[in-house]
């Protein structure tokens, strides 16, 4: 369904430590002009870095999402992407110092409070639609994410974790349901106790802690510090699939079913979409053109190259 873009109406401030790198960061997010997209912004060396959300511009998919122009990489902006996907945000600039987003609580709620409290803008311009006319997917041993034609965004998600609390969980999301995207916003990235100490030899998780991580025990089969839905890891996996959405231009139509996926898959199916997006252009231009031809014969006038609305 064709709708406008949108931007925030004033900008807003956050700061706080990463979570895997330990370190102090903020972030601040501006409005922006309609078609400017979601671009990241800091300073290096005196001069000024952009670095838009896009596909082109990912270069780690272990344990977060981190963008980078090959000078400057920032780390975790999953979360705070699914937000702004989550709440039709287009158009904004986000500037940070350090080398991390800021963790917050875990999740997406504290982003998506404080846009909402700053107030979301209509813009003139039409946001672009990507609908899946046939099926695609991406694959990793038993893991696959994989979209069939669908009217809306609806996303099927399935984790399985045996031998733990958390055990094999289920969630569905559709877009087009009141109050969607707050049945998941809430749901913070989780871990286990018993892998603490490997992470943070690897430099993973060291800003991790109960205030902003859902942590489980194999070995007590529990819950650690109380979970904010039964199945709130599944949710928050639903929520870091929105963030790498949000790597398109598009609003998103197909039915998505992710098995065992995160990150990696997240972004390559991505990745997908986006060649699938140029493959539908590309067509739509050599049937358009083609058939300016034909009338235009047809009717003896002038060819006239045919041109596709956004």
């Amino acid at each position: 369904m064709s709708r406008k873009q949108q931007t925030l109406k004033s900008s807003v401030r956050f700061e706080g430590i990463g979570l895997h790198t330990g370190e102090k960061s903020t972030i601040e997010v501006h409005p922006a002009s309609e078609d400017t997209g979601l671009v990241f912004l800091t300073r290096y060396q005196g001069k000024e870095r952009a670095i838009p959300y896009t596909v082109d511009y990912i270069t780690d998919t272990r344990n977060n999402i981190t963008v980078s122009d090959g000078v400057v990489s920032y780390k975790t902006v999953e979360h705070m992407m699914g937000a702004l996907y989550g709440l039709g945000i287009d158009n904004a600039i986000l500037e940070f110092t350090g080398p991390e987003m800021p963790i917050m609580d875990g999740s997406a709620a504290p982003f998506v409070e404080a846009f909402l409290k700053a107030g979301v803008v209509t813009q003139h311009s039409e946001k672009k639609v990507l609908r899946l006319m046939e099926s695609l997917w991406v694959t990793k041993d038993d893991k696959f994410l994989v979209g069939v034609p669908f009217y809306a965004l609806k996303i099927n998600y399935t984790i399985s974790f045996p031998n733990s609390p958390i055990g094999t969980q289920t969630f569905q999301l559709n877009m087009t349901e009141e109050d969607a995207f707050s049945s998941i916003a809430q749901a913070r990235t989780f871990g286990f106790l018993e892998d603490i100490d490997y992470y943070q030899k690897n430099g993973l998780v060291l800003g991790g802690g109960f205030d902003n991580v859902h942590v489980y025990s194999r070995k007590e089969n529990r819950s650690i510090n109380g979970a904010r839905y039964d199945d709130e890891p599944v949710r928050h996996k639903v929520l870091d699939l929105l963030g790498a959405l949000a790597l398109l231009p598009y609003d998103i139509e197909g039915f998505l079913v992710s098995y065992k996926g995160g990150h990696t898959l997240d972004v390559d199916f991505a990745r997908l979409l986006s060649h699938y997006a140029e493959k539908q252009k590309e067509e739509a231009k050599i049937f358009t053109e083609g058939y300016s031809y034909q009338v235009s014969g047809l009717l003896h006038l002038e060819p006239r190259v045919a041109h596709l609305a956004s």
